[in-house]
Parts: structure tokens; C-alpha cells; sequence
């Protein structure tokens, strides 16, 4: 399965799901894919929008791997903080608690 499961990972379909599971699947991941194209919103606006929802979302794979493409994108540390805490804001300390575990290791 893909390291992320907003579509930046490996190609979609695990071994031994059935054929109309694996098709939805790469249906599913095609569609991430598009949706994560530059459009009305530019990609470091789509991208920092992915990162505050897997952090609100709690996926910590998400997570790590929304960290490492916002770095390739040229965000820095405050930015990649700033998204994380508009999604904090929205789910407190909870959410708060995992970034901050997250963050120790994957900035």
C-alpha cells in the first residue's frame, strides 16, 4: 500500500485484493493524484492544506511523508508548523500531542 494514503506513495493495489477492490483502489489513487494537481488553488496551497489534514487526520505516515514533501517544496520549518497548527486548532490537544511526537522526529 502507499506511504501516505493521499496518493504520494507507490503505485495503488496490495497483493491478493481482488480485482474490483484492486480497481477502486487505483480508481481512488488517480483521482488523489488529480486533485492534488495545481488548479484554482497553486500547489504550496494544496500542499500546506495536506499537511494540516493529515495532521488533523492523525496519520502519522501521512504525516512523515507530507513533512518530506513540503521540504522538497521549499517549506520551511515555520511554514510546515503553521499548517500543522491550523489543523491543531481545529482538534486540540489531542491532535496537538501526535504532531508534536511526529515533529521531534520528522523535521
Amino acid at each position: 500500500m502507499s506511504e501516505c494514503c493521499n496518493g504520494h506513495g507507490p503505485a495503488a493495489g496490495d497483493a491478493g485484493v481482488g480485482d474490483a477492490v484492486g480497481e477502486v483502489q487505483a480508481k481512488f489513487q488517480e483521482f488523489l493524484r488529480a486533485v492534488n494537481q495545481p488548479g484554482a488553488l497553486d500547489a504550496h496551497t494544496k500542499q500546506a492544506n495536506a499537511q494540516a489534514l493529515a495532521v488533523l487526520a492523525r496519520c502519522d505516515p501521512c504525516v512523515r511523508a507530507h513533512i518530506r514533501k513540503a521540504r522538497e517544496k521549499g517549506f520551511s520549518a515555520a511554514e510546515i508548523d503553521e499548517a500543522a497548527w491550523m489543523a491543531i486548532s481545529f482538534g486540540g490537544g489531542p491532535v496537538m500531542m501526535f504532531y508534536n511526537a511526529i515533529r521531534k522526529e520528522a523535521l
